[in-house]
């Protein structure tokens, strides 16, 4: 058995995407597709960093998956959370009219049929049952991301 001692092992789940995003023909437009890219992997070095940064235990985080669920959440946000959104996250030189089909983009190609592996990635929506969300959103979340708005009891 290996064991490892007094140092972090973190093992990025973003090589594939990297990979998959190699090939720009994935994108329908194969700039904002290399602008997202990019945006992704300084947020997930900006995350590796201060999570390595917090602990001297082994870290395993998936980036990319990180990376969609807040991307799902910037889908709805307005004013200065999105705005703080778009900081964090890296979004600003990417158009907000290609963002979020260059995601799904990215999802399509780390599943296509004749890939070697499969990836299930899981994204859904939980918003408060007592909320009225916009249906453009609703819609949004489904085409982008697949993700349905489950209704949830938060009070």
């Amino acid at each position: 058995m290996l064991e490892l001692q007094s140092c972090a092992v973190t093992v990025l789940i973003f090589t594939v995407m990297a990979g998959a995003v190699g090939d720009t023909t994935v994108f329908q437009n194969a700039e904002q597709g290399q602008l997202l890219s990019a945006a992704n992997t300084k947020f997930a070095v900006e995350l590796y960093n201060r999570q390595i940064s917090d602990t001297d235990q082994n870290i395993f985080i998936s980036p990319l998956s990180i990376s969609i669920a807040l991307a799902m959440t910037y889908l709805g946000a307005r004013g200065q959370t999105k705005s703080q959104m778009k900081d964090v996250l890296h979004f600003s030189d990417v158009e907000e009219d290609h963002l979020h089909q260059a995601f799904s983009d990215i999802q399509s190609s780390l599943n296509k049929p004749e890939q070697a592996y499969k990836l299930y990635m899981a994204n859904r929506l939980f918003g408060e049952k007592s909320y009225k969300f916009l249906d453009e959103y609703l819609a949004a979340g489904l085409k982008y991301y697949g993700a349905e708005l489950v209704p949830v009891d938060f009070r």
